[in-house]
């Protein structure tokens, strides 16, 4: 008898336990699977979501549709950032070294005017690399020094930029001020070129 209670005793322990890890286990894949853009993302909502109730609902859905835009860019211009600091240390090619140094300047520039008009509307943007940008370093990082690592560099950076411009044409398109949908349209014509030059290059170096 009692060996029947201290077994069931122990049963229920054992089956609490597993129940407590599994939580535990639960709450920290939540925590992992929001990156910076996620929580930016979050932040953005509830403030649009909080604003006066004369807005409608579909001018908020447009908000926060051209916010989460606005954060891609930010956390997309980080990437690209990123990438080029390792290009500008690594590169073995004098172009390609010379190109990331030249990415690094107008990065720095369209970040500043991207981060003011974020600023104007009450949006915050990412500081951080997001996950994708935590991927695409790590793969860079990766490579050895040579022609295999400019090539990785500019085949990601083309990627980022790739993307970049489709995000910075939908500003264009659905920006819901002006000023958006201007810096959406010189941000896609800049990172258009941005993809050609990297053809350019990769063409010199295959």
């Amino acid at each position: 008898m009692n060996n029947s209670t201290t077994r069931s005793g122990l049963i229920g322990i054992g089956t609490v336990g597993l129940l407590l890890m599994a939580i535990s286990i639960l709450a920290l894949m939540s925590s992992c699977a929001k990156d910076s853009t996620d929580k930016v993302d979050e932040a953005n909502k509830k403030k649009i979501e909080s604003q006066s109730a004369a807005i409608s609902s579909d001018a908020k859905k447009d908000a926060m549709n051209m916010a989460e835009k606005m954060v891609d860019l930010a956390g997309m211009n980080i990437t690209a950032r990123s990438l080029s600091e390792v290009a500008l240390q690594r590169a073995t090619n004098p172009q390609v070294k010379n190109y990331a140094r030249q990415v690094l300047d107008g990065n720095r520039q369209a970040d500043n005017e991207l981060m003011q008009l974020a600023r104007s509307l009450g949006l915050q943007l990412p500081a951080s690399l997001s996950s994708e940008g935590q991927d695409r370093l790590a793969d860079l990082k990766s490579v050895k020094s040579g022609t295999e690592f400019d090539l990785k560099y500019l085949d990601e950076l083309g990627k980022v930029s790739k993307k970049s411009a489709s995000v910075a044409d939908d500003l264009d398109d659905n920006g819901t001020t002006e000023a958006v949908q201007a810096y959406g349209k010189k941000t896609r014509k800049s990172l258009e070129s941005q993809e050609d030059a990297i053809k350019q290059l990769s063409n010199v170096l295959n």
